[in-house]
């Protein structure tokens, strides 16, 4: 994230904090997207949460101690009534610290692969959104967010998105893991189709302020959505994109 070299440390993606599956199978996308009967390769093994070992320790400390407890705070105000007996309200108010869970999402993103800090505009406005807890979200990103009660994770890190027929052309970030997903639009044309909640109301926000934000629980997208495209979408994926399965019971 800071671009600086380090002692390399383990960063959990999403964090531990957030309640995501512990022992896990992690595979590439591709599989997973793929048609019945193909062939997987052999998995990576996790006992203790998808992990990358990317992050200095001074940016993984930043995000575990100032960011991170409010991503597993919103996320737990959305587990408690995901997970209760009771019907579902067509609108969730949580609140939360907008700022501080978008630098939570946005830093645990870039652990995914290996000298991945190219310097140039947006990496260094992106490095100092993370690094100083006052500025406002640059105006390239866009952070959408939904209810995702699957147990897949799903980390994406720079996609490309396209609709046929539109001018809509961007790259892209996502984290699903539940009971949240996380869609970061980079330099996003204005206007797509998508018709999301995003956090980009409270981009002028310092990573304390606590607001009052919403998160509709219906329509309930499609658990592979966004990375299975429609016949009107296609999307380009890179390396780092994965999925975790939690690993079967025997």
């Amino acid at each position: 994230i800071c671009g600086e070299e380090g002692k390399l440390t383990d960063d959990h993606t999403p964090p531990k904090s957030c309640g995501g599956i512990t022992d896990a199978e992690l595979r590439g996308l591709h599989e997973k997207l793929a048609a019945e009967g193909a062939r997987w390769t052999k998995p990576r093994r996790f006992q203790a949460g998808v992990c990358y070992r990317t992050l200095c320790a001074r940016c993984n400390g930043l995000l575990g101690r100032e960011y991170d407890p409010a991503l597993a705070e919103m996320s737990n105000q959305v587990r408690v009534v995901a997970t209760s007996s009771l019907r579902l309200p067509p609108q969730l108010r949580l609140k939360i610290a907008p700022a501080a869970v978008t630098r939570s999402v946005l830093g645990h993103i870039a652990a995914q692969g290996i000298n991945r800090y190219k310097k140039g505009p947006l990496t260094e406005a992106f490095r100092d959104y993370i690094l100083d807890p006052t500025l406002p979200l640059p105006h390239s990103l866009r952070l959408y967010y939904w209810l995702y009660p699957h147990r897949p994770q799903v980390l994406i890190r720079d996609a490309a998105f396209t609709e046929i027929g539109r001018r809509a052309h961007f790259c892209f970030w996502l984290m699903k893991f539940f009971p949240l997903a996380f869609f970061v639009a980079w330099d996003e044309p204005m206007p797509t189709s998508f018709r999301l909640t995003h956090i980009n109301d409270h981009r002028n926000l310092p990573a304390s302020a606590v607001e009052v934000v919403y998160l509709s629980t219906r329509p309930l997208l499609p658990g592979q959505w966004p990375e299975m495209p429609d016949d009107r979408r296609f999307i380009l994926y890179g390396q780092e994109a994965v999925v975790a399965l939690p690993t079967p019971r025997r």
